[in-house]
């Protein structure tokens, strides 16, 4: 019997690690903004692997992005598309092409936990529903589950959690909304990383050093 974790491909776009994390510019260094990426993304592929979702997809980034990926049991994609968005779209396409429903997650999720996963499962009631977990902030969109060939597009960036309810609507697909907390938290700005360190005294070195150490 096929479980519903099997029955998913987890799809994390990154950027390449020199581009990522710009915001940050003002207090780390671009080595430091680079480590603190790469270390939330195993953070992510680390939770997906604990919730028991073998199909794991990193797409676009560099080769300490490929790596981590691959020395983690992730397969790693080129990028596929013009933009975040095609990339995505493109990624969603794949996936449905292998019969699976495509459960897409930000890489930038520090406090992601494997139960935050299950929660977007449960959530989709069999992959039934388009899920979506908002982000806390910006009214962006941290993760979204979409079932296998659902014509449903993603439209990341400022407000997409507003415009992903509004496609759904005209698609007449029904919609659940996932408020776990370690989808809930994504790490953008400076304000972001001094509220986390607040709630985790020690995670940005507790992150950069993991990623150190396994490299």
């Amino acid at each position: 019997m096929v479980t519903e974790a099997e029955n998913v491909i987890a799809i994390i776009p990154m950027k390449p690690l020199s581009e990522g994390k710009s915001r940050l510019g003002q207090i780390l260094s671009a080595e430091q903004r680079a480590d603190l990426a790469l270390g939330m993304l195993r953070r992510v592929i680390t939770a997906i692997k604990e919730a028991s979702v073998a199909n794991i997809w990193v797409v676009g980034g560099d080769d300490r992005v490929q790596n981590v990926t691959r020395e983690l049991g992730g397969e790693w994609l080129e990028e596929l598309g013009k933009d975040l968005n095609d990339t995505l779209g493109k990624a969603f396409d794949l996936a449905f092409e292998q019969g699976k429903s495509a459960l897409f997650l930000a890489g930038d999720l520090p406090f992601l936990k494997a139960a935050d996963i299950h929660s977007m499962l449960q959530s989709s009631r069999r992959q039934g529903n388009i899920t979506l977990a908002p982000a806390r902030r910006d009214g962006g969109t941290n993760a979204m589950l979409v079932p296998n060939g659902v014509p449903f597009r993603p439209e990341l960036g400022h407000g997409s959690f507003m415009k992903h309810l509004k496609q759904a609507a005209v698609l007449e697909t029904s919609v659940a909304i996932n408020y776990s907390p370690g989808l809930g938290f994504d790490l953008d700005v400076v304000d972001d990383l001094e509220t986390f360190q607040h709630m985790e005294p020690g995670l940005l070195e507790r992150l950069s050093t993991v990623t150190k150490e396994n490299e």
